[in-house]
């Protein structure tokens, strides 16, 4: 049986996968840059302060949020590349499912809730490997008896 309709669902999630993930790459990469320079540019620093003073925060307050906001940007980095690293799974279950769709369709729906979860279930590309794995699991293959009526003897009625 045919089972293009699954396949074409998976691809469009696995591409939507890949450009999250790349995103996501590159917004870490560019975030970890963005506070290694900002952090060391005295100019930075100074207009950073004269901001926090101009609040009427004390000396202790601006240290304070400073601290907190490093603390902070390493941890959202730190989570960041436990996204990336279940999107990575999610690409390969995804893959794996839409090549083992006409062979095993059972096989490929389970891929494709494993990677719709992995990737965010309420995402686009959750909601497109749901839905294949839904076609999977419902559609089954046309039976090979005909259709055609017969009488007791084995004669066609039309």
């Amino acid at each position: 049986m045919k089972r293009t309709g699954e396949r074409v669902l998976s691809i469009i999630a696995t591409i939507l996968n890949v450009l999250a993930v790349g995103f996501l790459i590159v917004m870490l990469f560019g975030g970890k840059m963005l506070i290694d320079t900002g952090m060391n540019d005295p100019l930075i620093q100074s207009e950073m302060e004269s901001q926090m003073y101009a609040s009427g925060l004390t000396e202790a307050e601006i240290d304070e949020a400073l601290l907190f906001m490093d603390d902070f940007i390493s941890f959202i980095s730190g989570i960041g590349w436990i996204f990336v690293v279940l999107g990575i799974i999610a690409i390969i279950l995804g893959v794996i499912g839409a090549v083992k769709v006409n062979k095993n369709a059972k096989l490929a729906g389970i891929l494709f809730i494993i990677a719709a979860v992995l990737s965010g279930i309420i995402s686009l590309q959750g909601i497109l490997l749901i839905i294949a794995a839904i076609m999977c699991f419902v559609r089954k293959p046309k039976s090979e008896i005909p259709l055609q009526k017969t009488d007791e003897n084995g004669y066609v009625i039309e």
